[in-house]
């Protein structure tokens, strides 16, 4: 019972002292007024930043700040209160430097903060513990996207005091990232500090910059499975496209459809790109050259289609082509042509009782004049002559079907053996066009180092 006591007597002792600590600092405290001992000499505040969260770019950051500096209005003898060496009052009523972002892209950034007490020390010693979320600009380069690296930097000054009245300093070997959250976006690269003094045109006093830097590195994951490989199926369909029968009719309906679909996806791509007129960003260019590349493929399929309906004109294919195409490319693409044998000379039939000299007439080359015997009498003479007659008809009918049948069968094959040459075409353009696709995909988007000379001298 008398512990309960004395440690009750202790805790109420030790809340008068704190009570009349307090009350005695506060009395004469003007937080208006910069502490120093001497208004010649500067007061050095130092300042620390806790890296927690990268949020987005332009950048946005979760920061800590740690503030100390030392205020000799709040410095006390702690045998006079209890022994009390440390006490915590509302930062509303202490002088605070007046360290801000000089580089801020937010005009609010002031409400978005949490802060509650400082601590002092009997001699004088204070911490300012707060957390930030800054908005801060940053020159964002788009040319690698969304394979880039960012160089960004938090440039902390005060706005009033020049050096010779705040001295900000940092001892810190390199950037606190302690209580660093890992961000799904984004993987920083590095993390550090450099303090430098700068005169404006404005002043003559220079004043003292803390500057931070990040160097962020995209996670490429999201834009590769969600804008490079649809961008890379959409063109293989395209180039498929080859691959379909002539006959289909759906050759150009198909390359025009998936011109239309890559546009889509382009505007989703330039949507989620900051504006920039610098440089063409690397998945934009990527689109690009695949708009480029499945127009020129329509365009070779009015080509090739072109090529499959020539032979209906019945000229035929140049010899220099049945070599190269037929001769050379059919067998490296292992196609199996399906060409009819080429058509030859049909003989006309000729009977052992009636031959036909082959002298010209004015009926399609046939002679009339018989050289065989026949028989005579009566009204012999007269039939011989209708025979004869009838037989030189139905003579004439089978030599023009038979011409008829073989210039058609010329025209069949003339027309197959087109339609084969475009067939052979459009599968070595198919091969062509998707060993290209492949090959500037991979030259576009294979993971390389990029140079970041770019950062400040001693990072």
């Amino acid at each position: 019972m008398r512990l309960m006591f004395v440690a009750f007597l202790g805790y109420v002792l030790t809340d008068e002292n704190e009570y009349r600590l307090v009350r005695d600092l506060m009395t004469s405290y003007d937080k208006r007024i910069r502490p120093s001992e001497n208004h010649s000499w500067p007061l050095n505040v130092t300042f620390d930043v806790s890296l927690a969260q990268i949020i987005d770019v332009i950048i946005t950051t979760n920061c800590w700040l740690n503030q100390g500096w030392k205020d000799y209005m709040l410095r006390w003898d702690p045998r006079k209160y209890g022994n009390t060496s440390v006490i915590r009052l509302p930062y509303t009523e202490v002088w605070r430097p007046d360290i801000l972002l000089y580089n801020n892209a937010d005009v609010t950034s002031s409400l978005s903060t949490v802060s509650t007490n400082v601590i002092v020390t009997f001699d004088g010693n204070i911490t300012w513990l707060s957390m930030w979320i800054f908005k801060s600009s940053c020159s964002i380069d788009v040319k690698y996207f969304p394979f880039d690296i960012q160089n960004c930097s938090m440039d902390f000054a005060s706005w009033a005091f020049d050096a010779f009245q705040i001295n900000i300093q940092n001892d810190a070997d390199k950037g606190d990232l302690t209580n660093y959250v890992s961000s799904s976006e984004w993987e920083l690269t590095v993390f550090d500090f450099q303090r430098q003094v700068i005169t404006f045109s404005c002043c003559p006093e220079p004043y003292v910059f803390i500057n931070y830097y990040f160097v962020i590195k995209r996670r490429p994951l999201f834009y590769m499975f969600n804008l490079v490989m649809p961008c890379i199926l959409i063109t293989l369909v395209a180039l498929l496209g080859f691959y379909m029968p002539s006959e289909s009719g759906e050759k150009i309906s198909m390359g025009i459809t998936t011109l239309l679909s890559m546009t889509v996806f382009l505007m989703i791509v330039a949507d989620s790109l900051p504006p920039s007129s610098s440089d063409v960003p690397l998945i934009g260019l990527y689109y690009g050259i695949n708009i480029a590349i499945v127009s020129f493929a329509t365009a070779m399929t009015v080509f090739t289609l072109n090529i499959h309906h020539k032979g209906a004109r019945g000229y035929e294919v140049p010899n220099i082509f049945r070599k190269i195409f037929f001769g050379v490319v059919a067998k490296l693409l292992c196609i199996k042509l399906d060409l009819p044998p080429e058509p030859g000379m049909v003989p006309v039939p000729q009977s052992d009782y009636y031959k036909y000299d082959d002298q010209s007439s004015e009926n399609g080359g046939i002679s009339t004049r018989y050289t065989g015997k026949l028989s005579t009498g009566g009204n012999g003479e007269s039939c011989d002559n209708q025979f004869l007659k009838v037989l030189h008809k139905v003579n004439q009918t089978i030599e023009r079907n038979e011409v008829r049948l073989a210039e058609q069968d010329r025209r069949d094959y003339i027309r197959q053996e087109w339609q084969q040459l475009a067939l052979v075409i459009d599968r070595m353009l198919m091969f062509i066009f998707i060993l290209g696709l492949f090959l500037y995909t991979i030259a576009l988007f294979a993971p390389g180092n990029r140079d970041i000379s770019d950062l400040p001298p001693g990072l």
